[in-house]
């Protein structure tokens, strides 16, 4: 809540995700599959798994029963969550994939984290989750330019190292790449 208050001017701007029209789905420390948390989840779990314009991306050290529906399952080494949105966040915006119309329009102050996202050790940080980095890339360019892309996450990075970190990051994301406030994201 503290974040959202700091992001969005308020603490009670809660955001949702509208998975249902999302073509491109990254879930990060949930499984919808068994814990739900997005309407008619398995059904429409399903229905993305099914389709072939869509991807279902999912970043878990389990292998959750989501995880084994994705496209791709990003098995990354547990409580390393912030350093893959980092480095994620800096492929975006050193390959210029952030929304720059959204940020303009909406937002305050990007130059200044663009600065700081620059300057990100993307190989370091990826190095840290022992995920393959050219998974990290291909998940970073897949959610920056899919038409609708979505993030959902849930308790397996809110109460884990870095939660407040995870928290600030996850919603950079959807920020930065342009997908709040439209149908498919957040």
């Amino acid at each position: 809540f503290w974040v959202n208050g700091k992001l969005f001017g308020r603490q009670t701007c809660h955001t949702t995700e509208d998975v249902e029209h999302a073509d491109y789905l990254l879930v990060i420390g949930a499984n919808p599959y068994q814990a739900h948390g997005i309407p008619n989840a398995r059904d429409t779990l399903k229905h993305i798994k099914n389709d072939p314009q869509r991807t279902l991306v999912v970043v878990d050290p389990r292998r959750t029963e989501t995880a084994k529906m994705a496209d791709i399952h990003l098995q990354l080494r547990p409580g390393t969550d912030a350093w893959l949105m980092a480095a994620m966040l800096g492929i975006i915006v050193r390959e210029g994939l952030h929304d720059e119309d959204f940020l303009r329009e909406h937002c305050h102050g990007f130059d200044e984290l663009r600065a700081r996202l620059l300057d990100v050790p993307v190989e370091e940080y990826v190095a840290r989750t022992d995920v393959p980095l050219a998974d990290v890339y291909k998940v970073a360019r897949g959610y920056a330019t899919a038409a609708r892309a979505c993030l959902r996450i849930d308790l397996g990075i809110q109460q884990t190292f870095n939660s407040t970190l995870n928290s600030y990051l996850e919603k950079l994301l959807f920020l930065v790449t342009g997908n709040f406030g439209k149908p498919g994201g957040n």
